[in-house]
């Protein structure tokens, strides 16, 4: 593989679904890093992102108290499966982001209320406006948010990373299935580590 750089004025970090209930809650399995694992790699990434001028984004789901906004269930699914899972609840503790990732008032953070935020919030007004044409990929989980956002922004054309050790999923099986056969076919797949050091 070439040598592989990353331009900050035309890059963008997304932080997606790194909400307390998700990550840290014990509401919904981690694996195969742990919460607190994706979370401390993610503040490196970070760090250095801010350090080199790179747009932050961040990506939350909140929820209507009564979830009338929350997704219906799968088709052929029970009624029920439509309160299972977390709550995430506008304004509460467990949908915020976590402490350690928290966003600056200078930060973009948009609402979701489906898998990618490319369907359903302003994500392209900020992406278009700050001149982005690279995206690096975080967040949980791997087989949500993350790959909802990697399949609509390669389909908008958005070159992207995905950072494999700043994600995680349900299960270490979905998490690397995604990472060493799906995304690769979209994507750079890298640590964070990696990103870092390609940050010039």
């Amino acid at each position: 593989m070439p040598e592989i750089t990353i331009d900050p004025r035309h890059t963008a970090l997304l932080i997606q679904d790194m909400q307390n209930e998700l990550v840290k809650g014990g509401a919904m399995p981690v694996q195969p890093l742990s919460g607190t694992e994706i979370i401390g790699n993610s503040v490196r990434l970070l760090e250095k992102a801010r350090s080199a001028g790179i747009a932050v984004i961040y990506v939350v789901v909140n929820r209507r108290p009564d979830r009338r906004d929350a997704p219906r269930p799968p088709f052929g699914a029970p009624a029920s499966a439509a309160d299972a899972g977390p709550c995430l609840t506008a304004g509460t503790h467990d949908a915020e982001v976590v402490e350690e990732l928290a966003p600056r008032p200078e930060d973009p953070v948009v609402v979701k209320h489906t898998t990618s935020p490319f369907n359903t919030t302003d994500i392209e007004v900020y992406l278009r406006r700050f001149g982005i044409t690279t995206l690096i990929l975080t967040g949980y989980s791997t087989t949500g948010v993350v790959e909802g956002s990697l399949r609509d922004a390669r389909d908008k054309d958005y070159d992207c990373i995905v950072v494999r050790d700043c994600c995680a999923a349900g299960t270490a099986a979905e998490h690397e299935v995604c990472m060493d056969i799906i995304f690769p076919r979209m994507a750079w797949v890298a640590t964070a580590d990696e990103v870092i050091a390609a940050i010039v």
